[in-house]
């Protein structure tokens, strides 16, 4: 009898661990958030470029949110949360949605880690904010335009062949001049 109930036992362990195995394209976005006057408040996976179409929302709730979903190709979205209804500077942290744990970090500092696309997106955000923290005393406003739109192309084509070169393309093509935009599209395979 013994030794029937621990082979159930054993078999029914073994069948629960295989229903908490990741599930083809799922992803689990979890978060934690430090700043307590978020606590409580909507955040939102929204569109990354146009930020109009909101995919998902969830609460702040004791300083944690999840997201959990499935995708058939990764894809860049964009995290939005405000202190208040009419916040104007809301935190926003742009997620590569790609199968596998995702963490987010929104408070004194905004990450985002766990999937190599997400190591990725967040190498290229510290990147960009070693850009504007440059000294650029005595230059002047074009000088400044040209230099960023030179950084980049060199992030769009450093990380071409990914969702981040695209979605750099997609967020700074404003940024780039004619023929910048030309060799980054060029760079990308798109027309």
């Amino acid at each position: 009898m013994k030794r029937n109930l621990t082979g159930v036992l054993l078999m029914g362990l073994i069948m629960g661990a295989c229903n908490h195995t990741p599930k083809e394209g799922a992803y689990h976005l979890r978060g934690v958030v430090t700043n307590e006057k978020l606590e409580g408040r909507t955040i939102y996976l929204r569109d990354a470029i146009e930020g109009v179409v909101r995919y998902d929302s969830t609460r702040v709730s004791e300083g944690r949110f999840v997201f959990n979903g499935k995708v058939t190709v990764p894809q860049v979205r964009e995290l939005f949360i405000q202190e208040t209804d009419s916040d104007r500077f809301p935190v926003t942290l742009p997620v590569v949605l790609e199968p596998g744990e995702i963490n987010a970090k929104i408070g004194d500092i905004v990450l985002v880690e766990g999937t190599g696309l997400n190591e990725e997106m967040m190498q290229t955000l510290m990147a960009l904010d070693e850009f504007r923290g440059r000294d650029f005393t005595g230059k002047e406003i074009n000088e400044i335009k040209e230099a960023f739109g030179g950084f980049v192309l060199e992030q769009i084509v450093k990380h071409a062949g990914s969702p981040v070169g695209n979605y750099l393309y997609e967020a700074y093509q404003n940024k780039l001049s004619e023929n910048q935009q030309t060799e980054a599209r060029k760079t990308l395979g798109i027309g």
